[in-house]
């Protein structure tokens, strides 16, 4: 019988921090947007690009990650490794950015270096975990990227306040944090390795999946591709939206946009328990985008402070509450065999509109005003929508036992 071993914790502990830090910078940028727009004089569609560069670079790496990560568990843990390191120096890199062109380049290396994780967290995992632990661990792991999700403007915003209102010794500080977190990471990760050569648990006790590639799998990947261009553009530029928008400053949009994501962050965990609970999973899609939709619609119509709050909350609770009932999902109809390719693909071919929806997002609002640019968000979850409508639950005979497992974006499935 397999067991869990201090090594498999080590790991756990390992990727948690790196998920961690993977939100942290994927969305670094979100909180000083609008000061980084006023200084360096960029239109809407400049910052979209900005946003969708790092995304950008995730999604065409993603599918190579993957596939070189079905060769084995060095590689996977090598691209994990790789990410939090990458990662922490092109932040760095970013804050010395004086023009669109240059931050465009630094951010589109920065996406580069963030994704080694997605594609290898998940395999790695369902190899050095029996199936037993597996939902606790992956959960474990999400946590990561879902505080780090939620801390970014929150944190971004109070770097600011700190640095006299200058975002690139703020931008500076996030990347040497990540060179300090990375001093533990890499001793974590080398105690995992210690006494075992070729995973920790027999092929048996693995987390299953299919035979071969289903059409619920290619319908997942459409609905991932939908639900990532809301996700992508309320967790990146709802600060860019708010300061032009409604009467805060810069620093009132950072915590408005956390409280948006801290209420994802309960949406998940709520959802990640009853969704195994209650053995659904297209209830929760349907629900997900289907009631975040009107809240995203309202944020049009002028609302005072305290509805604002309550439309963002409902977004986040809602729009999030979807992540892990998806991920789930597309767990169980990956094909077992192919694991490290399927991810490849969710997060390279299923990222892609959420990598360019901040670039549609910005050609909007510079043509038609931000309203149209919202209007646009609330036609992709209705469509998202439809989808899951359509979508049906994997026969209980079929299902993984660690169906708990979900990400932080997101994407994003994440």
């Amino acid at each position: 019988m397999a067991r869990t071993t201090k090594a498999s914790y080590a790991v756990l502990a390992a990727v948690t921090m790196a998920h961690f830090l993977n939100h942290v910078y994927s969305g670094a940028l979100s909180p000083f947007l609008p000061k980084i727009q006023e200084d360096l004089h960029l239109g809407y569609t400049e910052v979209g690009i900005i946003t969708s560069a790092v995304v950008m670079a995730m999604t065409i790496s993603h599918f190579v990650v993957g596939y070189l990560g079905d060769r084995g568990s060095r590689w996977r843990d090598a691209f994990i490794s790789a990410s939090v390191l990458l990662s922490a120096v092109a932040m760095i890199l970013v804050s010395y950015s004086s023009t669109f062109l240059v931050l465009a380049i630094f951010q589109f290396f920065l996406g580069v270096g963030a994704s080694g994780y997605h594609p290898s967290v998940f395999p790695a995992l369902a190899e050095k975990f029996p199936r037993r632990d597996l939902s606790k661990a992956t959960g474990v792991q999400a946590m990561g990227g879902l505080i780090g999700m939620a801390a970014i403007p929150f944190l971004g915003v109070s770097l600011y306040v700190i640095f006299n209102n200058q975002w690139r010794p703020s931008l500076i500080a996030l990347g040497l944090m990540g060179l300090v977190i990375f001093i533990p990471f890499i001793f974590l990760m080398r105690y995992s390795r210690s006494g075992y050569l070729n995973g920790f648990i027999s092929k048996e006790d693995e987390c299953e999946g299919t035979d071969g590639w289903t059409k619920g799998y290619w319908l997942g990947l459409g609905l991932m591709g939908l639900r990532g261009m809301s996700f992508r553009c309320t967790s990146l530029l709802m600060p860019v939206y708010l300061v032009a928008t409604y009467p805060v400053n810069l620093i009132e949009a950072g915590f408005l946009t956390s409280v948006m994501l801290t209420a994802g962050l309960f949406g998940e965990i709520m959802s990640s328990w009853l969704s195994d609970k209650l053995n659904r999973r297209v209830l929760f899609l349907v629900l997900s985008t289907g009631l975040a939709t009107p809240a995203l619609l309202l944020l049009n119509y002028s609302l005072s402070v305290s509805a604002l709050i309550l439309m963002l909350v409902v977004i986040g609770f809602f729009f999030y509450l979807g992540v892990p009932a998806n991920t789930a999902y597309l767990t169980e109809v990956s094909p077992r065999e192919n694991r490290g390719l399927a991810f490849g693909l969710l997060f390279s071919v299923g990222a892609l509109p959420g990598a360019i929806s901040p670039i549609i997002f910005g050609i909007i609002a510079d043509s038609f005003g931000l309203s149209a640019s919202i209007l646009f968000l609330v036609v992709t979850t209705t469509l998202a929508t439809l989808v899951a409508l359509i979508m049906k639950d994997v026969k209980p005979t079929n299902l993984i036992s660690g169906a708990q497992l979900f990400l932080d974006s997101p994407p994003s499935i994440e």
